[in-house]
């Protein structure tokens, strides 16, 4: 059942919270809640929302549904396309699905999370190829520079591999809509990170190839 409500309707349960069904229906503009009745309905029964009593309080109440499958789901609901930057700015969406890569050296997990908020690209591939090992195994290539150029540290290259899927996520985004409205600044902070990194890796280096003075016992 198409209608212009269904997604400002969505749009109010993002936060996670429970709602009552009257302040569902007066926060899409009605009074009453019969006037949004079949919506609930339709809702309750794709299991976008869990829909009960709650103690000490009248009425019926709803919140959204918030597990992986569900909201993959909901993500991908042609109604609520327009509605995907604000899905995954949701503080309940990247728990769901980058879990995965909490396990890589920081700044990677926090970096990862503000990636798949930004594009919509980069979140459909950090779904396809849901690990470290299987995103390693399909875009190694792209560290071919780095391994000729005798770059060894692990978190600059696992931090350089990201950015750069991340970089050409963006060209898609553009070109086929799904960013958010913070990807240029990301950008630049990840330009800044990997930057100060290989200046310290480069400083590093210097210093060992630094020559081991030798004094003589007068």
């Amino acid at each position: 059942m198409k209608s212009p409500v269904k997604s400002r309707l969505m749009r109010i349960l993002l936060d996670g919270e429970s709602h009552s069904e009257i302040d569902l229906a007066t926060g899409v503009g009605f009074t009453k809640v019969a006037t949004i009745r079949k919506l609930i309905d339709s809702f309750e029964r794709s299991r976008f929302i869990i829909r009960k009593r709650e103690d000490g309080r009248t009425g019926y109440f709803c919140r959204l549904n918030c597990t992986r499958d569900i909201i993959w789901k909901i993500y991908h609901y042609p109604e609520f396309r327009e509605l995907r930057p604000e899905i995954r700015s949701a503080a309940w969406f990247c728990p769901l699905f980058t879990s995965n890569f909490d396990g890589l050296p920081d700044p990677i997990p926090g970096m990862i999370r503000q990636m798949v908020t930004q594009s919509h690209t980069f979140f459909e591939i950090i779904h396809a190829y849901d690990s470290p090992e299987k995103i390693r195994e399909t875009y190694e290539p792209v560290l071919l520079l780095n391994r000729q150029a005798g770059l060894t540290d692990s978190v600059f290259n696992d931090q350089y591999l990201y950015y750069q899927i991340f970089v050409h996520a963006i060209i898609r985004d553009i070109a086929h809509g799904g960013l958010g409205s913070g990807f240029a600044g990301l950008l630049d902070e990840c330009q800044q990170s990997l930057t100060e990194r290989y200046g310290t890796i480069v400083k590093a280096t210097r210093e060992k190839r630094k020559p081991v003075r030798q004094y003589r016992n007068e």
